[in-house]
């Protein structure tokens, strides 16, 4: 294995890892919007994660200063800031499965705007994949079946914002990675501290532990994004990102008692098959470029 497929590997175990992390938030937010308000929930999750950054990495608050980007910074943050508002609310009206799956149409989103803005090539078989992924998706979900509404349309909603998100991060893969998250935390505590005085109840030291867990798991959770992005193409990323699904399907059953139906476990294994072909045709391309390069090399 070389050094590119070692990278690709790490990012991938990097993605894969931070989805069990934000499963576990969510599952975590879903149980709590029963008795606290989304928006106060939103305010803890970002006070927390920057709390979580600058106590773990004293050093980044400097790094913000001196970081390049800002404006691509302060808008990714923006968008990550709105897909976490879209997703909290759509787990206070939907159940955590029917969330995730309409969620992880963002992965076709990532693939198709890394053409336009990354000038990424994106390969026929590689969209015929992650279309697979995504009719996994579809599977779990059952458009059809009426249950289209606005938990649906944030979920949505949160989809197209964390899309966006992932490109954004991608375009400033030079910056240092804790500074990346540290302004996802502060544009988004900043914005939800103005409007969160209107939003407030009294909080037990139980209900401020869980805040304090639900930064925590965000900010590590996006820690393993921008360092998978940093080491691969977010197309390439982009259906590894349907493993999560499975996590929240697992949550879904064991903390709230919703078992996987027929359809649920065919999607997930759609899904799952999709990244596994996946990951086996990247190393076979991989193989041919190099066989292809050292041919022309060693050609007279």
């Amino acid at each position: 294995m070389n050094q590119e497929q070692r990278q690709a590997l790490l990012a991938i175990l990097l993605l894969v890892s931070s989805g069990i992390l934000f499963v576990i938030m969510n599952t975590i937010v879903k149980a709590m919007t029963a008795t606290m308000d989304t928006m106060v929930i939103t305010w803890g999750r970002y006070f927390f994660h920057v709390a979580f950054v600058i106590l773990v990495f004293p050093k980044a608050a400097f790094g913000v200063f001196r970081s390049g980007q800002v404006a691509v910074q302060i808008g990714r943050s923006v968008l990550l800031l709105g897909s976490t508002v879209a997703n909290f609310l759509a787990l206070s009206l939907m159940s955590l499965a029917d969330v995730s799956a309409i969620i992880f149409t963002a992965p076709i989103l990532v693939a198709f705007l890394a053409v336009l803005v990354l000038k990424e090539r994106v390969a026929a078989w590689r969209w015929a994949l992650i279309g697979l992924g995504f009719s996994g998706a579809l599977i779990i979900i059952q458009p059809g079946g009426g249950g289209f509404g606005l938990g649906a349309v944030l979920s949505l909603a949160c989809a197209c914002c964390y899309a966006l998100y992932q490109i954004t991060t991608r375009m400033v893969r030079e910056a240092e990675p804790i500074v990346s998250l540290l302004y996802g935390g502060l544009v988004g505590v900043v914005a939800v501290s103005l409007v969160v005085p209107f939003y407030w109840q009294p909080l037990a030291l139980t209900d401020w532990a869980i805040l304090v867990l639900i930064g925590s798991l965000g900010a590590a959770g996006h820690l393993l994004v921008i360092l998978a992005l940093q080491r691969a193409e977010a197309s390439k990323m982009a259906p590894f990102t349907y493993v999560q699904l499975v996590w929240a399907m697992l949550a879904s059953f064991l903390v709230f008692g919703d078992p996987p139906g027929p359809a649920t476990l065919l999607g997930a294994a759609v899904i799952v098959t999709s990244g596994l072909l996946l990951y086996r045709m990247d190393l076979r391309e991989a193989a041919v470029k190099r066989l292809t390069s050292s041919r022309q090399t060693t050609a007279p």
